[in-house]
């Protein structure tokens, strides 16, 4: 009988060979492709970063009021050192800052440029005439620094403080007539994080000697002045719900052993050693009045006429008749009678 191989519901002829399963290939057997090994980068040519470099600058001067060609010259003050690219980069900077100062509306990206080239320009150590006359003219802009310009933690530098001090000591700046700048200046100071304006605060404190305007100066806030310096262990351990105690929270020591100060009340032992310092028991000073009175009672019972405590009828005690005097006989009993006196 003929069936149909694809039709599923006719039965295979019995008669037909089942094929062979050939086992799974092993992968192991398999051999392993080589793994390339990156080769190490090369370092780049001085020769070309130079001529990238140059071009870079030429490109800036052509275009100085650009955003553009202030993050270029940042770029390229990493290669400061080299003696062919460092003058371009000077030539160029001079046009560029001097162009920026005449933007009159510059983009917060344009500011924190700007900030960041000054603060590159700061750390050179020589045209220091040019690096005056550029911050100067950035300071009068009506629109630099100020509160409303944050700037990163690593370009809040007491440097330009310092630089400021030299600007008004040699009347690049005026007190009086740049008042606006500096106002913008110690605004722009105060938005630094503590640290960098405690590190800042000799330099601001010489310039407010030396250049009195309270309503300047007065614009930088220091945590002190409202309490402690921030505790930033302290925050911290608050804020994660940690109770560790630091050095200036521990308690004060006791100032003397609770076992040093005699009870009150106590009667003073004859003979105890006395604790320097320690407060005396009361009564231990002047001694129980009724004792007193009953030992002065027996000595001028007791003694003779001459005697040390013998006393003349209605005079005064003989020597050795003190109140402090030694206890002649316990304090138990009843008072002795007095002799009656003649007469």
């Amino acid at each position: 009988m003929h069936t149909d191989p694809t039709d599923p519901t006719e039965p295979t002829d019995p008669t037909e060979p089942t094929p062979a399963i050939e086992p799974a290939a092993d992968v192991t057997d398999a051999p392993a492709e080589p793994v390339a090994v990156a080769e190490p980068a090369t370092p780049p040519d001085p020769a070309q970063e130079r001529a990238i470099a140059l071009d870079a600058l030429g490109w800036c001067r052509e275009h100085p009021s650009e955003e553009t060609a202030v993050e270029t010259l940042n770029a390229v003050f990493t290669l400061i050192r080299d003696p062919e690219v460092r003058p371009a980069w000077i030539a160029a900077v001079r046009f560029v800052v001097l162009a920026i100062a005449q933007v009159p509306e510059p983009t917060p990206a344009l500011h924190a440029h700007m900030t960041v080239l000054v603060a590159n320009l700061l750390e050179l150590s020589t045209d220091s005439a040019m690096v005056d006359e550029l911050l100067a003219a950035w300071l009068r802009h009506p629109k630099s620094f100020g509160s409303l310009h944050t700037t990163p933690a690593a370009f809040q530098r007491e440097t330009f403080v310092q630089r400021l001090g030299d600007l008004l000591g040699w009347n690049a700046l005026d007190l009086h007539r740049d008042r606006d700048a500096l106002r913008r200046f110690a605004e722009w100071v105060n938005t630094w994080n503590p640290r960098n304006k405690f590190r800042s605060r000799r330099a601001l404190q010489a310039l407010a000697r030396n250049f009195p305007a309270s309503d300047v100066w007065s614009r930088i806030h220091f945590p002190s002045e409202n309490g402690p310096p921030p505790n930033r262990d302290r925050d911290r351990d608050r804020d994660r719900g940690q109770g560790r105690r630091h050095d200036n929270d521990r308690p004060a020591a006791n100032p003397a052993a609770p076992a040093a100060i005699a009870a009150e009340g106590s009667p003073a032992v004859e003979g105890a050693p006395v604790v320097e310092g320690a407060p005396a028991a009361e009564g231990a000073a002047t001694g129980d009045p009724t004792k007193r009175k009953r030992r002065r009672r027996r000595r001028r019972k007791g003694a003779k006429p001459g005697e040390p405590g013998a006393t003349a009828e209605g005079g005064a005690a003989a020597e050795g008749g003190a109140d402090d005097g030694p206890d002649d006989g316990p304090d138990e009993g009843g008072d002795a009678p007095e002799a009656a006196t003649e007469g």
